[in-house]
């Protein structure tokens, strides 16, 4: 398997590492009121019950409402993005979970420095994301946060999608986060 594809897996396991725990999570949180009322909003839209106008003046106050309901369980996903992509591969030499079962590592020329696993989290693994997410949580009215978080949520996908393509089009198989912190991914022999 090339280097671009071993990246890509190695993602994915640590994501699917992370969705995991926040699943087993969830199973013992119970469902809080306005997903329940989110659920039963979109029956509601799918009955034809109401208008998408409707709906979606709801579903911005609801998604407001739920994140902040929910702030417990992004703080765990935050610290879990802290520990899988930058406290793992800082004590493990440059390698996440993902990364050692697929035999790759991040490298530094000059030495890896948590600084650049900070930064590579910040830019591609959705911890600038959960961070913005946090300080708008409660400074922005519903409508407001909506967009914002909307934005943003593009924003993030939008990075990761460009990296994928520098990964796999670029000779020097460096994304986005490769670029900005110097660093690159390398196959262990």
């Amino acid at each position: 398997m090339n280097i671009a594809g071993r990246r890509f897996f190695a993602y994915l396991i640590d994501m699917f590492i992370i969705a995991l725990a926040l699943f087993l999570l969830k199973q013992v949180i119970p469902t809080n009121k306005y997903e329940i009322e989110l659920n039963n909003l979109n029956e509601d839209l799918l009955e034809e019950k109401i208008s998408y106008e409707d709906y979606f003046n709801q579903f911005k106050v609801l998604t407001h409402n739920i994140d902040k309901t929910n702030i417990g369980i992004n703080v765990v996903n935050t610290i879990l993005l802290i520990v899988i992509f930058i406290v793992v591969p800082f004590v493990n030499n440059g390698q996440t979970i993902g990364q050692k079962l697929l035999k790759i590592k991040i490298v530094k020329d000059s030495g890896l420095q948590l600084e650049d696993l900070v930064g590579r989290a910040v830019i591609i693994n959705g911890l600038g994301y959960m961070f913005f997410m946090f300080i708008i949580l409660y400074l922005l009215p519903s409508n407001f946060y909506f967009i914002a978080i909307t934005l943003l949520g593009f924003f993030q996908i939008i990075m990761v999608i460009i990296n994928g393509f520098m990964v796999l089009y670029r000779n020097d198989k460096q994304g986005i986060a490769d670029k900005f912190t110097n660093t690159r991914t390398e196959v262990l022999k």
